[in-house]
């Protein structure tokens, strides 16, 4: 069984919960601070804003702010979910298809996580292709201390993009990019300036799928960003899976830094 969906509207906070744990009865619990629902139910805006944080374990199954769905129900793309209309089961249901149907051709303009520097100096370096971070990443680890620079991602717009970027001596002043797409264009002013010599450093654009568990050369840096708890990632592939695959990917590539 995995944990399909988890939170409600549009799927937002997913830093509320830490992790997820499926267990066959209360009896099964081992934590002493947490929060019990059931399989089935869905935690909704308000039920989090009643508990924002825990030191207890908490019985939860009751609270009237759970949405119940059924549990029945298995994830398809080709079919309306079996909610009434105009219920909140099939506008959240419907909000996450139209999330992950997105996500497949989804272009990152720029990036929603702070950028900081790292304290190593690998050899190889692995950066997805969202945003301006891997570029950013590159700037500060030198470009002459890195014998292999490779950004990545397994969406193809997103990868051409940046291609596209790359192939560019200088930053266009302006870009347009049909949708979907994330963002705004707005490079940083130390990445106009660092441009030129990005664009004459060698770089490899590769469609690399992290669920895969691909293998990196020794001494690698790959940046993997939220690729693991991503929305319409933990929608499709189950909050399990995403940290199995996570877990996997460590372990095969135990010489290199994944962050």
């Amino acid at each position: 069984m995995q944990t399909k969906i988890f939170f409600d509207a549009k799927n937002n906070w997913l830093s509320w919960a830490n992790d997820v744990e499926i267990v066959n009865g209360v009896d099964d619990i081992s934590e002493s601070i947490g929060i019990i629902i059931n399989s089935n139910q869905v935690v909704t805006t308000n039920f989090r804003n009643k508990y924002p944080k825990v030191s207890t374990l908490i019985d939860a199954r009751e609270d009237s702010d759970l949405i119940e769905f059924d549990p029945e129900y298995s994830y398809s793309m080709s079919k309306r979910p079996p909610f009434a209309i105009g219920s909140k089961q099939l506008y959240i249901l419907e909000n996450l298809y139209k999330v992950v149907l997105k996500s497949k051709k989804l272009i990152y303009l720029d990036n929603t996580e702070d950028f900081n520097i790292p304290t190593i100096t690998p050899t190889h370096f692995y950066g997805l292709a969202s945003g301006w971070k891997s570029v950013s990443f590159v700037k500060h680890l030198g470009v002459n201390n890195l014998k292999s620079i490779t950004i990545y991602d397994k969406c193809q717009r997103q990868l051409d993009y940046q291609k596209f970027l790359h192939s560019q001596a200088q930053l266009p002043t302006d870009i347009a990019i049909d949708p979907p797409c994330y963002g705004e264009y707005n490079p940083p002013p130390d990445l106009k300036e660092f441009w030129p010599i990005w664009h004459c450093t060698p770089v490899n654009f590769e469609l690399l799928d992290l669920f895969q568990t691909p293998t990196f050369p020794d001494d690698s840096l790959v940046w993997v960003s939220n690729v693991f708890h991503y929305e319409p990632v933990i929608f499709e592939y189950g909050w399990e899976e995403c940290k199995n695959a996570k877990q996997r990917l460590i372990t095969q590539n135990k010489s290199c830094t994944i962050i």
